[in-house]
């Protein structure tokens, strides 16, 4: 359970430290054993909660959900992102993370879903974001328009790869004369 900071942990006897990307004994800088670093991450799971519930601010909430996301932490994402949404409901750089979060949970249907409400986008990444989501759900033509418009805001590695990602499935939505 990766996280973008520094914490130890005292489990049977041994101190381990999560360095942000893997844990090790410390001292001797080894990895413990699976079993014992699935009970790791419980407690370093309980420790980011509690330290996450006192965060207020949108802001904060963004940051966690974002560095969560992108440690595979989806649970702690999910909660962060939640409270960031109902400080701001129309905010589309949370809803870019949520709807990216929820394709990663292997629920693109509720990722668009829950993007819906937000009506004409103008964020690039939460139409990549989406345009992803309809490539889950096969749904091409969708997929190709929205990227589009992503692509008309601004190009991006990511926007890209979904791009390539329909050309590969559907070629015949970009030959020449269709739109």
């Amino acid at each position: 359970m990766p996280s973008s900071e520094s914490f130890t942990i005292e489990l049977e006897g041994c101190s381990y430290v999560w360095n942000g990307r893997r844990w090790f004994t410390l001292g001797t800088y080894q990895a413990p054993p699976m079993a014992l670093a699935s009970r790791l991450n419980e407690r370093l799971a309980s420790i980011l909660a509690s330290e996450d519930a006192k965060v207020t601010d949108f802001d904060g909430l963004l940051r966690i959900a974002q560095v969560a996301r992108d440690a595979a932490q989806y649970k702690r994402a999910e909660a962060a992102i939640r409270r960031a949404v109902e400080l701001q409901p129309a905010s589309e750089p949370a809803h870019a993370i949520l709807c990216s979060l929820l394709r990663h949970l292997g629920a693109p249907e509720r990722a668009i879903q829950d993007t819906e409400h937000l009506g004409a986008f103008r964020y690039s990444p939460l139409l990549t974001s989406r345009a992803a989501a309809f490539c889950d759900l096969e749904r091409w033509e969708e997929a190709k328009s929205t990227i589009g418009r992503a692509l008309a805001i601004g190009e991006s590695e990511a926007a890209f790869e979904v791009m390539h990602r329909i050309k590969a499935k559907r070629p015949d939505l970009y030959k020449r004369g269709r739109s």
